[in-house]
Parts: structure tokens; sequence; C-alpha cells
């Protein structure tokens, strides 16, 4: 089943993080990728010939330098270069490396280029943009031989990726990035004489203080022309087929609500004839975002129309809260038992381009999840056995933990846990399924379980979830949910970040990947920042990770509301 969604996206090629060691890609998949796409075997052999200098050389700039994140496996999409997306769009959350068929050919790349931007793209991911990722990782340079500088720059001239500028200015950068000091990898005889660049450990001479500026800015000018001429490509309109969405919205009376700014109601099926404020916003819409909108009405109007006719109690659904928030792919219109689809979701732009890979999948993994949220909220989500004793058995995994980690870490996190249990007090109580439960120890394992208590109603409706979504939507709805907390939590709060992620990793539970752990280790830097430092074993890490299993054991869906499926149950 997993071979399907690795090819699901006909844009697209995954190389999934299970199939992915620091030798490259497994043989499994090398031959999956040549059976399922003949002629891609220069893929293979690139990205088996690249993969292992990035990670080779990034582990040992680690063990080097703080500046340097640890390698880890991520998820790469291989895009087709007909698709033309933004190449800084890091699709499935920041877990997956965007790269283009035209980096795995001869005559437009070359090892070293298709290993470097393996390093840029971790990069990206650590500080959220691209512009300045170039000047991070100026020291890879340093270790460079001059064959390997040479086939960079071979690529880097050849290559006809949608920022090709910027590495064309990059292959001319690394002579006087071979000038530049570093505070550890390369440290001056004297200080004297450099400019610091803040967080990346470079030493610049004063005589070339200019050049990063310079690679920064032509960088800058390559990303936002990228942009425009993704989104130029797209522009347009097409009064025929606005009609055909109107028509279709009307006739139908899909179940769906349209919003626009500020969630104002631009279609309502309860008024299905009122289109004059949708039409407008649709009109300079070009025609592939207007085939791509109606793509994902329809698919929010099918998977409301399944759950409608899986439940046996749909309209003892309790309407969405008030103050429920009011974002995301699909979500609750508050006050209604209706789903919205925003024209204007932030950072999803579907005036101005169709959906990209993964999307329209992390779509109806959404529209399902919201319904069943409605449904954990109206008790389909029960509890089979007292969950007491597996809470109080998850509060002790977190305290042995706690207990067993290094002095240093105790200390430096004593001040946060106290007060963790000052914020999320004792008489904190969820109700799951008919049963109140709290975590109502005083240690602070117990105070960590008590911040995780409300995720726990996030669980139950993946629960449900699940159980409607096709497994192309299960598995980009995972993949999109693991994913590094680094940048999410200070030093002091470490205990609340792995709480967070060993809460996180029970999403795999919905997954086929075959080795849970195994992925969530080498995917989120968790092995590298815990494990590795002695601050999480191995073996109180499955200790944690089974109390979880235990306890998240006891929910079950109510069958009188949500029967099993057909297919399920034979």
């Amino acid at each position: 089943m997993l071979d399907q969604f690795y090819f699901a996206d006909p844009r697209v090629i995954l190389v999934p993080i299970e199939h992915l060691s620091p030798d490259g890609m497994s043989t499994t998949m090398a031959t999956l990728i040549e059976t399922r796409r003949p002629g891609a075997t220069e893929i293979v052999r690139m990205l088996n010939e690249a993969f292992p200098r990035y990670w080779e050389r990034t582990a040992d700039l680690a063990t080097r330098s703080r500046t340097w994140p640890t390698p880890r496996r991520r998820n790469i999409a291989i895009v087709d270069h007909a698709t033309d997306i933004p190449p800084f769009i890091q699709l499935l959350n920041t877990s997956t490396w965007t790269l283009f068929d035209c980096d795995f050919a001869q005559e437009t790349s070359s090892i070293e280029l298709l290993a470097y931007l393996l390093v840029q793209g971790d990069r990206m991911s650590l500080t959220g943009e691209a512009t300045m990722a170039a000047i991070h990782n100026a020291a890879y340079w340093f270790d460079r031989t001059p064959e390997e500088i040479a086939d960079f720059q071979r690529g880097a001239r050849a290559t006809t990726r949608p920022d090709a500028d910027a590495y064309d200015a990059l292959a001319d950068s690394i002579p006087w990035f071979q000038q530049v000091a570093h505070e550890t990898l390369r440290p001056p005889p004297s200080f004297e004489g450099y400019r610091a660049i803040p967080r990346t450990g470079l030493l610049v001479p004063i005589e070339l203080q200019e050049k990063p500026v310079e690679l920064t800015a032509k960088w800058t000018d390559t990303a936002k022309a990228s942009v425009d001429t993704y989104f130029r490509r797209y522009r347009g309109s097409d009064r025929n087929r606005v009609t055909e969405i109107l028509e279709w919205l009307r006739v139908d009376t899909a179940e769906v609500v349209v919003t626009g700014r500020k969630n104002r109601i631009l279609w309502d099926p309860n008024v299905p004839e009122r289109v004059g404020s949708l039409r407008n916003e649709l009109k300079n819409a070009g025609p592939e975002c207007l085939d791509s909108i109606l793509a994902d009405l329809q698919t929010i109007d099918a998977h409301t129309r399944t759950f409608r006719e899986r439940a046996i109690a749909f309209e003892e659904l309790p309407c969405a809260d008030d103050d429920l928030a009011q974002d995301g792919y699909t979500y609750l219109y508050r006050g209604r038992r209706m789903l919205a689809y925003n024209l204007f979701e932030p950072h999803i732009e579907r005036l101005r381009a169709p959906a990209l890979p993964y999307a329209r999948a992390m779509l109806g993994a959404r529209a399902f999840h919201e319904w069943s949220h409605l449904a954990v909220d109206a008790g389909w989500v029960t509890t089979a056995r007292p969950v007491a004793e597996h809470i109080e058995a998850l509060n002790e995994a977190f305290d042995r933990a706690i207990q067993r980690s290094p002095e240093a870490v105790r200390a430096g996190t004593r001040n946060d846990l106290a007060e963790a249990n000052a914020n999320y007090p004792r008489q904190r109580a969820i109700n799951w399924g008919g049963e109140t439960i709290a975590s109502d120890g005083e240690s602070h394992g117990a105070a960590l379980l008590r911040m995780l208590l409300p995720r726990f109603a996030d669980y139950k409706a993946n629960l449900l979830a699940t159980e409607v979504q096709s497994p192309e939507e299960r598995e980009a709805y995972v993949r999109q949910n693991i994913r590094t907390l680094r940048a999410e939590y200070a030093p002091a709060q470490m205990w609340r970040m792995i709480a967070r992620y060993l809460y996180e990793l029970q999403y795999l539970r919905f997954s086929e990947v075959a080795d849970r752990l195994e992925y969530f280790l080498t995917s989120t830097w968790f092995d590298s920042d815990f494990v590795a430092t002695e601050i999480v074993s191995a073996s109180t890490l499955a200790e944690i990770d089974e109390a979880f299993g235990k306890l998240l054991a006891c929910f079950t869906v109510d069958r009188s509301k949500f029967p099993e499926s057909q297919s399920a149950s034979d």
C-alpha cells in the first residue's frame, strides 16, 4: 500500500524516509522507481552517489561546530520539471527535500550539485528562509577538493532549476569563501580585521565584507523572481470555468461554505443562488487555478457526504464552537455543522496557483479529521476500559526519564518543570468518553502529561478519521505531523519538547511505516539531540512509547454511532 503513496501524485516521485539510510536509497525503492518510471535509472545512480556525501560531510561538520546541524533523513520529492513549483517550497511541512528531475540528469546537474542541494535543504528547514542559507553553508566549502568544487560549478552552470541564477552566483562565490575564517572550523591567528556574521560562526575579512551582502541580495532577487515567474504562469481568467463552478455549487447544493478575507462567507449552501460575491473573487483567477479550486470543493463535498453516509447519527453532531480557529486546508465554520474553504487561506494562494503536490491529499485528510472532531465532541470515541492505571504508568515513565537524565539537564530544566506544575494544576481534568480523568500527581511527569491532555482529543479524532481516509490521505497527514520541533522550544523547555515529541510519535500508529521508532528518531533529530547525548536512552524512550500505547489502546469508536465499513468487517 505504501508503494501507491510514493507515486500517488503523477508530478512527483517520493523517495520516503523509511527507504533512506546514510548509504542512499534502499534497493527496494530503487527497484520500485525503475519499475514505475522507466528511464529513471539516473535518479537512483545519482542519489546513491550524492546522499552519502551529504551525510558524511554534514556529520563531520556537526561534530566540529555548533553552527552545523547533524544530518537527518527526510523524504525526497523529485518534482517533474513541468510542474515548476518554487524551489524553496518544502512539501509535507518541512519533512521533505524538494528537488527537480533536472537535478538528476548529467546534462543539467552533477553529483556535487545534488549533494549540496541536500545541504541547502537542511539549512532552509532550520531557518525557514532561503536567502541566507548559502552564507550559513559557506564553511561547507572549506574541505572540498578542487575536483569536487569543479564538479559543483559545472552542475551549477548547467542547471535549469527555477533558481538557477542563485547557484550560478554561488559557484562564483566559492573562491572568496576559501578566504573566510570560522570560529571553530578555521580560526584565524587573530580576530582583528574580520567581521563576524551572527549565528554562522563565520569571520569575513574586512576587505570582503560586501561579498556576503551581494550574494544574499542575489539569492533574494532570484527567490523573488522564481515566485513571480511561478505565479505569472497561472495568471488569466476564464468566465466559462467560473460559471461551471458556480453552477455546480448551486445545482448540487455542495456541502461546503466558501469564505474569503476575514472569513466572510462568499457562498453558502443555505442560499445557493447567491453567487455574486464568489463570482467577483473568481473572475481574475486563471483556468488552472479554477480547475484546482473546483477539485478542492468537490473533495470537501464528497468527503462530507461519505462521512454523513457512514455515520448513523450525523444529525446529532454538535455545531462547531463559536471560538474555533478559522484556518487550515479546510475547517469547521463557527456555529455551523459545515466545513469551510477559504480562497485566501494564508500560504496556500488558491487564486494564484493550483494545489501543490500532496495538498489535495491533506485537504481530504483534514476534511475527515474536522468531522471526526465533532464526533469526538459528541462522545463517539469512548474508553473501552479504565484509563487511570495507564495515566499513572505514563506519569511514572516520564518521571523515570527525568530522574535518569544527566544532572546538568535536570538543573537546567528544573525551573521550567516547576512552572509547568504551576501552569497545569492538578485539578486539570478531561472528559474522555464518559470517564473524567486527570493526571493528578504532584511529580514533574504528571505535570508534563497534564500539559498534553488536551491534545488527546486530536488523537481520538485521528482514530475515527483514519477509518475513512484513503491510504494516501492518511500517509500524507501522518508525515505532515512528524517533524522536528527544534526551533519551537528554548533549551530550558527541553522536557516539554520531549513530551510533545513522544505524543506526536503516536501519529505513526496510523501509518504503514514498518519501524515507527526508527522513522521518528532519524527524521526529527531526536536521535542526535536526545539519544546520542544520553538525555533519553533508547530503553527509556521505548518505556514511554509503550506506556503511551497502552493508554491510547483504551480508546474505541462507538459502533452504534459509526459502524465499521463493510470491507473492514468482512
